[in-house]
């Protein structure tokens, strides 16, 4: 049995928490009268395909029910619209009804529409999950993000939301049709419009992207197919460490204006975790410094127990250019803050840059915050590491 992606798991656990939403939508169902307004809109938008004319797709259709376990009635309807190749599923509680759009049919042979079956049907598989936990969480997402009043964080979230799904349903597939080659081919080849693929020139071309490209999918509903089909292959290779790897290449190193529900909290404590190492020295415990850090965090103290270790260093380091940046900037805000020690303070986050390798992102915000040119900037940075010396020096200064 494939399994949800931990992002599932864990934006389930969270709606879950919050009783009052969690209870409204899992009440919330779609009326009689709504599910018969979608099918004569259905029925007036499309083509239905009979299992009498078309007995061999819906033999390639029950192939694909058995694999998964899925026994409501499924119906497929060829979409008058011609914007492309592309396959959806609707299902209630009762049946379910599979729209195709463009020439599927002609295009894909038997195999191939076995694994198109596969994945539409997926969509089905984990949203019956633990009593349709999942499709729950889906629609509570999607509502919170659709609002215009709602952060951008959110949506954010939706959107991630939306690409595990589908990379589940590529799994779906891929378990149905139990073949790597096959799955591939049909992603490239319904994506394309060609006739004739080669998955593993498919696959070379994937990793030569991958390893050009820092940031992780684009995508607004799948995954970039570069992006599917190298998942298909870990699946293949490494079941075990599956969902972590493709976690790390859906979501890329953290980006400051593309966070989410769970990486804008984790953005957060590091922040924190990182103004309480600046401050962790005596000599940089001023009052200023005091009421600037209540103005980041007014109701939590500073850290004592915050020190640079592996384990900071890694989240610094999985972070995009932008945040980085914002790592440095709020160093600088420190900095600034006292003009009694602004020069001691800049050598000292001048040493924290150079320990977590924001040496250059540091050096880039000095220069262009206090005009310095690239030939004053060396020996701006060697006074400021000099005043910070006699401070550590003195036998006056305990440093912690």
């Amino acid at each position: 049995m494939i399994k949800p992606f931990p992002f599932h798991s864990d934006l389930r656990d969270y709606f879950k928490k919050q009783d009052k939403t969690w209870s409204w939508f899992s009440e919330e169902k779609i009326k009689a009268e709504q599910q018969e307004a979608f099918k004569t809109d259905l029925l007036k938008n499309s083509y239905r395909i009979d299992p009498d004319t078309e007995p061999k797709v819906y033999e390639i259709l029950n192939v694909a029910k058995d694999k998964l376990g899925i026994i409501v009635p499924i119906t497929i309807y060829q979409s008058q619209s011609m914007d492309g190749n592309n396959a959806g599923v609707v299902f209630f509680d009762n049946e379910a009804h599979i729209i195709l759009s463009g020439t599927i049919l002609k295009l894909l042979n038997e195999d191939e529409l076995l694994v198109l079956f596969g994945h539409e049907l997926s969509h089905i598989v984990l949203f019956s999950l633990e009593n349709g936990d999942f499709e729950i969480t889906n629609r509570i997402i999607n509502t919170i993000a659709s609002d215009s009043s709602s952060e951008l964080f959110y949506y954010e979230t939706a959107r991630l939301y939306q690409l595990y799904t589908e990379l589940f349903c590529d799994l779906g597939a891929l378990k149905v049709s139990g073949s790597l080659e096959t799955t591939i081919q049909t992603l490239v080849k319904l994506n394309t419009g060609l006739e004739k693929v080669s998955a593993e020139s498919y696959l070379k071309q994937a990793n030569e992207i991958l390893e050009r490209i820092e940031k992780g999918s684009n995508g607004e509903t799948h995954p970039e197919n570069f992006i599917r089909a190298k998942a298909l292959e870990i699946f293949e290779k490494d079941n075990s460490g599956y969902y972590s790897k493709t976690e790390k290449i859906i979501s890329g190193k953290t980006d400051l204006h593309q966070l989410n529900l769970f990486n804008k909290k984790l953005v957060f404590d590091t922040t924190k975790e990182l103004i309480s190492i600046i401050l962790k020295p005596k000599w940089a415990q001023s009052e200023y410094c005091h009421a600037l850090y209540k103005q980041y965090f007014a109701n939590s103290a500073i850290r004592t127990d915050a020190f640079i270790d592996a384990v900071f260093k890694l989240k610094i380091e999985n972070s995009r250019k932008n945040l980085k940046e914002y790592y440095a900037y709020v160093m600088l805000d420190f900095a600034l803050c006292d003009p009694d020690l602004k020069e001691a303070f800049i050598g000292h986050i001048l040493d924290i840059a150079e320990q977590l390798s924001l040496q250059e992102e540091m050096k880039w915000i000095l220069k262009k915050e206090l005009n310095l040119t690239e030939k004053n900037y060396k020996s701006f940075a060697e006074n400021c590491t000099k005043t910070l010396n006699t401070i550590l020096e003195s036998d006056q200064e305990n440093t912690y």
